[in-house]
């Protein structure tokens, strides 16, 4: 048969079928169409027909077509499919791992499928096996195949279909660091034109291999398609062309960091899943100066964003990549970075131990005004431990570094937070003088609104403290004043709310009536929920002072249905630990139990270690007065061993004050009084002698009480002490009245 001969008999064919189809209602199903051609002359004609085609590319000139995008599962619908796929029983009791497995499968249906099925023929596989078995990225698309099925064949299939050039570029997107990346990004990899790799890259947009992002000159791809992407990259180009790409995109990171600007912080936030892996990248093939450079520009950005996990990640590795090269500049940025996080996240005794060591190797280095930072922060963590020894050294070393340096700002920070360390241990008079110098250090430098509000207000509490009350609502109105003009309605709310509390205790209470108000009115408007709850909270513990108990009820449960207090962890407990409180003043204890059972779910759910440790105290002194001491004392260890863990030696002598109470309770006199010698030795730390006393002759009583009479007479000796210590220290303390 001729060639001509075998086209006519095709026609014919076409056209028999043609008009077979045109007489029924059929439907034609056509997967994976490579183009409009392919699929052209397989459509029926009939009107009482239809075909449903699959593509990966957009079939555009496509007469008549309606094109609908198909997305990934949500996690609900994933949770459906398997629920259909491995029965409702199986998944009952692990929806947790049903979102992690659904989640790791980047939501795709075939991924999930193919899962799936290999759980179907393991009926006694528990879903957490599969998902440790797709945890590890290296291994995950070899995992994802069953029978005839395997997502990297699929992949493949549509790799396969790509020009040379699309496919060089579609390895480099395997190479970038996160889900979504920038067309500047892959330009830097391949070292080629912008424009040129943007084309490319709509390309494989319209292929569905990649998609665009949300936000110009951004795409994003799916984590599995990702992961074949960086493995062509790894099998087909040389292994030294990909580490020159790799290193090209970290060193692109770092000149920009470097280079700031304007939109510096909006780039950071698009980029920063990327730039946190190329820090970890740059440790791991040892480019050691710019793995430990990238993550101290970094530090600023999480600092702001409250990224402090992602901090803590890119410092230890900064830390590793630093001591290895030797660079003793980057080993002290990275240990203070450490401490820096550590603090914020509560982790007091991490963060001491970094900030210290970071202390010593600027010291050996000579740099002066880093080590007055740094001894600024160890001030602050030693305030926060409450050992009040180290703080005052290192706030008063860091002035002394800061005035010889000339350095006002620096200077009047660090006076500042003395001034709130010498304010807290009742010092007034010292704190005073602190903040006096801070104005005056303002005045000269021609200080801006904002910091000058921020003196007014140290004033201000220093002054109320001290119990000069008028003086202090003079410096709280220069305080607000300033702060109307720096417009930061946050800070004028809190300020607003102080002084109605010092008003309040001067009587005025028509004028603290109205200062709450506004304070109130500004936070509604700016749907504030923290200062919201922080006014109505501080109004319901005026009214229960004055044990006007109705009143101060209804502004608790006002604070529980305010808008969005369920995202607002730390007000949500304090509340309920306040109201908590309120009622065992009252002596119901089983309505305190249960608002404290609740505040101490939300923060173990949220990991608000301070908070924690108060409604365990809080829920032990409960339960000792519904004589529970058993369980009264177990949470009162527990509280302890958390303030151990945390470091604030405040919250540990709070901590074993209850613990000797329950101690005594279940009748342990002995282990009782070892949790008071701790106390005792915690309150010394903290120079808070007339605490100490107390102790001191809480001991001397059980030691009496036991019969060991020279335990007894020495804590007698130590009485006596704290007592002229305590005597000493008021004499030297000068009245506020004075100045």
């Amino acid at each position: 048969m001729t060639k001509e001969q075998a086209g006519q008999r095709a026609r014919r064919r076409s056209f028999t079928g043609q008009r077979l189809v045109a007489t029924k209602a059929i439907l034609v199903v056509l997967d994976d169409a490579a183009d409009t051609a392919q699929v052209n002359d397989l459509i029926p004609t009939s009107p009482r027909s239809a075909a449903l085609i699959t593509s990966r590319r957009p079939l555009a000139t496509l007469p008549g077509a309606q094109s609908i995008s198909v997305d990934v599962w949500n996690l609900d619908e994933c949770a459906q499919f398997l629920k259909v796929l491995l029965g409702a029983n199986r998944i009952a009791d692990s929806i947790d791992e049903v979102h992690e497995l659904s989640e790791i499968c980047g939501r795709l249906p075939l991924a999930l499928r193919i899962a799936g099925a290999q759980l179907l023929r393991r009926p006694l596989w528990p879903l957490a096996r599969m998902v440790s078995r797709l945890r590890d990225e290296q291994r995950r698309l070899e995992v994802l195949r069953a029978d005839d099925i395997a997502i990297r064949s699929v992949f493949a299939t549509a790799y396969e279909s790509l020009t040379d050039v699309q496919s060089r570029i579609f390895r480099a997107v395997g190479l970038t660091l996160g889900f979504s990346f920038s067309v500047e990004s892959v330009a830097r990899l391949t070292d080629a034109d912008e424009y040129f790799v943007e084309n490319v890259l709509e390309d494989l947009a319209d292929r569905h291999l990649i998609s665009p992002d949300d936000v110009l000159d951004r795409f994003k791809i799916h984590d599995l398609m990702r992961l074949f992407a960086k493995e062509r990259a790894v099998a087909q180009d040389p292994p030294s062309a990909v580490s020159e790409s790799v290193h090209r995109l970290l060193l692109w990171h770092l000149e920009v960091l470097e280079g700031g600007g304007p939109s510096i912080r909006k780039w950071v936030r698009l980029e920063r899943p990327s730039l946190v892996a190329g820090v970890l990248l740059a440790s791991e093939n040892h480019w050691d100066n710019l793995c430990w450079k990238t993550a101290d520009h970094l530090a600023n950005f999480h600092s702001a964003e409250g990224d402090y996990s992602d901090w803590i990640m890119c410092n230890e590795a900064g830390l590793v990549a630093a001591r290895r090269c030797g660079a003793r500049e980057g080993e002290a940025l990275m240990l203070g970075g450490l401490g820096q996080a550590s603090r914020r996240l509560n982790r007091l005794n991490d963060a001491r131990s970094y900030l210290e060591d970071s202390l010593k190797v600027f010291r050996e280095m000579k740099e002066l005004e880093r080590c007055a930072d740094v001894l600024w922060e160890i001030g602050k963590t030693s305030s926060s431990q409450w050992d009040v020894g180290r703080a005052m050294s290192a706030y008063s070393e860091s002035v002394e570094i800061y005035v010889a340096l000339g350095y006002l700002p620096g200077q009047a920070k660090a006076l500042h937070a003395l001034g709130h360390l010498y304010s807290e241990i009742g010092r007034h008079d010292e704190a005073l003088k602190c903040f006096q110098e801070e104005l005056a250090l303002a005045i000269q430098a021609s200080a801006n609104s904002t910091s000058l509000s921020t003196t007014y207000q140290g004033m201000a509490s220093c002054l109320a403290a001290g119990g000069m009350l008028e003086e202090s609502i003079d410096a709280y109105e220069k305080a607000i004043s300033e702060t109307r003009a720096t417009k930061d309605q946050k800070a004028l709310r809190i300020r607003l709310a102080r002084k109605a509390g010092v008003l309040q205790r001067m009587g005025k209470t028509d004028e603290a009536s109205a200062t709450y108000e506004e304070a109130l009115r500004l936070a509604r408007e700016h749907n504030d929920t923290s200062g919201i709850a922080w006014i109505l909270h501080t109004l319901a513990d005026k009214h229960e002072k004055a044990k006007e108990y109705e009143e101060a009820d209804s502004l608790y449960a006002d604070i529980l249905s305010t808008d969005g207090i369920d995202e607002a962890p730390e007000a949500l407990i304090n509340t309920l630990h306040c109201w908590a409180d309120s009622y065992m003043r009252r002596k119901n204890f089983g309505r305190a139990i249960e608002l404290l059972d609740k505040a101490q779910d939300i923060a173990r759910q949220h990991d608000r270690v301070p908070e924690l440790i108060k409604v365990l105290l809080c829920r032990s002194a409960a339960l000792q007065k519904n004589e529970d001491i058993d369980e009264a004392h177990s949470l009162a260890r527990e509280a302890a061993d958390i303030a151990t863990s945390y470091g604030s030696a405040k919250d540990l002598a709070h901590c074993l004050q209850r613990v000797g109470t329950s101690l005594r309770g279940l009748d342990r006199i002995e282990d009782a009084a070892k949790a008071y010698t701790e106390k005792m030795r915690l309150e010394v730390l903290m120079q808070r002698h007339e605490r100490a006393l107390e102790t001191a002759q809480e001991l001397s009583s059980i030691w009496t009480e036991l019969g060991d009479t020279d335990k007894a007479e020495f804590y007698s000796a130590r009485v006596s002490e704290f007592t002229r210590e305590a005597k000493r220290v008021a004499e030297e303390r000068k009245p506020l009245e004075s100045h």
